[in-house]
């Protein structure tokens, strides 16, 4: 399936409730007369070094799902676009609500409030969860952002306090507790969630080789 425009005008914008978290209702848009629609999510890939792509951000998962596949799971900040970033504002483009619901799913996974110079790359990975119907897929669009040296240390002091302040982080609301350790990736050490996210960074890294290849 080639990957589908969701930048096009004309396309009807949603939200729908979906069975395996029915408290938020997730974004997407739909074609008026083809039919498919496409659900919207976002990652981003957190650098200190600009001309060291393959040196990023990844936060470990502490969901309890996590835990019982008894390996650690660890991602680059990303999730789902929900309704309340899309719908609120019926007339703007499309890519700068994404980039302001990238903002929310950074400040909670990666805890930075302050995240500047997001570059939109135009990496899109696309594809379908098992009870989609056959008309319906999701896509993940890909940004990255550099770090000052400073606020890397920053997010690593957060999450230092995070491992020492339990009953602190037991009392936040869900969305902040979806991490609790940061680290660089390394393919080694930091297993990556094999849900889709494999496959995100191997796009994003092939990408940066292909890259620099040329050059």
């Amino acid at each position: 399936m080639p990957i589908l425009d969701v930048f096009q005008k004309g396309l009807r914008r949603g939200a729908e409730h979906l069975p395996y978290d029915p408290s938020k209702a997730y974004a997407y848009v739909e074609h008026p007369t083809e039919g498919w629609r496409v659900y919207l999510r976002t990652a981003i890939f957190l650098h200190e070094d600009p001309l060291q792509m393959d040196k990023f951000l990844v936060f470990r998962n502490s969901k309890p799902y996590a835990r019982r596949h008894k390996q650690e799971m660890w991602e680059p900040p990303k999730g789902q676009m929900e309704g309340k970033d899309l719908l609120r504002h019926s007339g703007e483009p499309l890519l700068p609500l994404m980039v302001q619901s990238l903002l929310r799913e950074v400040e909670e996974e990666a805890h930075i409030t302050d995240l500047k110079e997001i570059r939109y790359t135009g990496l899109v990975f696309q594809s379908q969860e098992e009870d989609y119907p056959t008309n319906c897929f999701f896509q993940y669009h890909l940004f990255q952002s550099v770090l000052s040296p400073s606020r890397v240390e920053q997010v690593f002091e957060k999450f230092a306090w995070i491992q020492n302040h339990p009953k602190a982080v037991a009392r936040w609301r869900r969305d902040r507790k979806e991490t609790d350790r940061v680290s660089w990736f390394n393919p080694k050490q930091t297993p990556l969630n094999p849900r889709w996210c494999p496959t995100i960074v191997f796009a994003y890294l092939k990408t940066y080789d292909d890259q620099r290849v040329k050059i």
